[in-house]
């Protein structure tokens, strides 16, 4: 189904990137109301397609996934950590902006937003959040078809919201926050895979 959803947008996109990837993601620590979880560090890897929409700005799917083990800690209980094997799943869909300083070489930001998903091995249940990320780094262009995409991350589950809507003398108005005690730094490498019709 996925498939059949982007085809159109394969189909007329002048360039499309496969990247498979995989790199390290840093310990971090989510807080709760009840305790607290510490995710080691570990190895990461998944894959993105990413579709150009311009000359500089692509649109990303992006799957990400490391396989780590948590630390669970409950406020009140006297006894220590619980060490819980885990997966971490993030499935976003965002936009990188592209630099290009020559035909070679093109350093870039981007922004997505998707799902989290932190899947237990053991006898606890996958919790899904939404979830945010931001990253960076260079293209590096080896040929018209074949590249390396080395970038920094940062993944971020949210684990709450709020919304607020205000009428006064001065006027209304309303807002909307997020929070999260969790972000994920990582680094990852891939090679790029160029198919369509490339430009100069």
């Amino acid at each position: 189904m996925a498939a059949l959803i982007w085809l159109p947008f394969i189909m007329n996109a002048q360039k499309v990137e496969l990247t498979p990837f995989g790199g390290y993601v840093f310990p971090g620590t989510m807080n709760g109301g009840y305790g607290d979880i510490r995710f080691y560090g570990n190895a990461q890897y998944g894959g993105m397609m990413s579709i150009a929409i311009s000359r500089v700005m692509d649109v990303d799917l992006i799957y990400n996934r490391s396989d780590t083990k948590a630390q669970l800690r409950y406020f009140d209980q006297m006894i220590g950590y619980q060490e819980v094997p885990l997966s971490i799943n993030y499935m976003h869909l965002g936009f990188t902006k592209n630099f290009r300083i020559s035909p070679n070489v093109s350093p870039f930001i981007g922004y997505n937003l998707g799902v989290c998903v932190f899947a237990p091995t053991e006898k606890y249940v996958d919790q899904w959040f939404f979830s945010m990320g931001l990253n960076g780094g260079a293209k590096i262009y080896f040929s018209k078809r074949v590249g390396l995409r080395l970038q920094l991350q940062a993944m971020c589950p949210i684990q709450g919201s709020g919304f607020s809507f205000f009428v006064g003398s001065g006027g209304s108005g309303g807002g909307v926050s997020v929070y999260s005690t969790l972000v994920q730094f990582g680094a990852t490498g891939g090679l790029i895979f160029r198919l369509g019709k490339i430009s100069n």
